[in-house]
């Protein structure tokens, strides 16, 4: 795949427009970088050598170390720390259950328009503001454990890797989300902004506990809450008023049940779940914000952001 079909598959000309100058500020991150927790006084000022890793493409040539290339006929390039510039990672749930969406006649999802493609397109949006902003964006894949990571760059080129991983990416691994939370925190040395994408089917205490974890260490997190129209109403099969087939997208179990005479029962078991995702976010400071699939993700991020741009005022 080219690079600007990769691109342009998931960011489409309308998200960029009305998402152009949006700026995704973690406010404590900053702050506690501006009070003498990093290195460097100012945004972007690279001051002290970290480390070496492989050279990809979109990096800046500039960083090649010439020496190591000379000796070891590795292309490598030097990171510096970069302390107060802002550093995300995005993290997308690939859990069976990101896949529901439209399906087939032999009821089969067919992708389009299902929960992950919608996060897909949200995770690529979030990476390119950062990269836009000067600031740096990983990307984590992750559904009972951590199965992918793209480490953090700021070069705006880095968006190409960030956009193909996403479209090779696909839903086929069971929940547990606190797991693989659990291996991130452990892995992260710096304060960060965490970007949550995932319909957060799993034990809510425990994904909250461990999220509130992350806020504790000095990290800002956003949980940006995925769900299909259909979870919400319920509204599947109502009008026949026979008996309908209903899956477990997680383990693919099925059973039988009458929509009419389940639906108020399912719709406030949904309220509950949400409810206390919304109780849990509030208690541990995080940041948690709806979006339904049939949104555009342009408009979601544009009225978080200012939302958010307001409170700061």
């Amino acid at each position: 795949m080219t690079r600007a079909n990769a691109i342009t598959e998931l960011l489409g000309p309308d998200l960029l427009e009305r998402t152009r100058g949006l700026m995704l500020v973690a406010r404590r991150v900053v702050e506690g970088a501006l009070h003498g927790l990093h290195r460097s006084p100012l945004r972007g000022l690279s001051i002290e050598f970290s480390e070496h890793r492989e050279y990809s493409p979109g990096d800046e040539l500039k960083h090649l170390d010439w020496k190591v290339i000379a000796r070891s006929e590795r292309y490598v390039v030097k990171q510096y720390e970069q302390e107060t510039n802002l550093r995300g990672l995005i993290v997308l749930d690939c859990s069976r259950s990101m896949a529901f969406g439209p399906t087939t006649l032999l009821g089969e999802p067919t992708g389009r328009g299902s929960k992950f493609a919608y996060g897909r397109v949200l995770a690529a949006a979030l990476a390119h503001l950062l990269l836009a902003q000067g600031d740096s964006a990983g990307l984590i894949l992750a559904a009972d454990r951590i199965a992918r990571r793209l480490p953090p760059r700021s070069a705006m080129g880095h968006i190409l890797s960030v956009c193909r991983t996403l479209l090779e990416a696909e839903p086929a691994e069971g929940t547990d989300l606190a797991a693989a939370l659990g291996q991130l925190a452990v892995s992260l040395k710096r304060r960060s902004l965490v970007l949550l994408i995932s319909d957060l089917f799993d034990d809510p205490r425990r994904l909250i506990g461990m999220l509130g974890q992350l806020h504790h260490r000095g990290h800002e997190v956003v949980l940006f809450h995925v769900m299909d129209r259909q979870e919400r109403l319920f509204d599947v099969g109502r009008t026949s008023g026979g008996i309908t087939v209903l899956r477990d997208m997680e383990t693919g179990g099925e059973f039988d049940a009458e929509p009419h005479l389940i639906a108020d029962l399912v719709r406030a078991e949904v309220e509950r779940f949400c409810g206390e995702l919304d109780e849990g976010a509030k208690r541990y400071g995080l940041h948690l914000v709806r979006c339904r699939t049939d949104q555009p993700v342009e408009g979601v991020l544009v009225d978080y952001l200012h939302r958010r741009g307001k409170t700061r005022k």
